[in-house]
């Protein structure tokens, strides 16, 4: 085992860095959190969730009660749509 000694100013000046960077990234965490109802999923899974069938799906989308995208025939909606 090997002993390090150094002059406690230092140590306080690192003290001070480390305590500056657990501050920044405990801050800027809560600012990358995905807001859960903006996260897009595929019909399978909105199916899935309401326990409805494709077709059944589709009739909504014709109706204009579910909001959609169509992205090269595949149809994504977003969560909060689906609640």
């Amino acid at each position: 085992m090997e002993i390090i000694t150094f002059e406690s100013k230092a140590y306080k000046e690192l003290d001070n860095k480390i305590t500056a960077i657990a501050d920044y990234i405990f801050n800027h965490l809560d600012e990358n959190k995905t807001d859960e109802d903006e996260i897009w999923v595929d019909s399978y899974e909105v199916c899935t969730f309401l326990k409805i069938s494709d077709r059944t799906l589709q009739r909504l989308r014709a109706a204009g009660m579910i909001s959609y995208s169509d992205i090269k025939g595949h149809y994504f909606y977003k969560i909060k749509e689906v609640k």
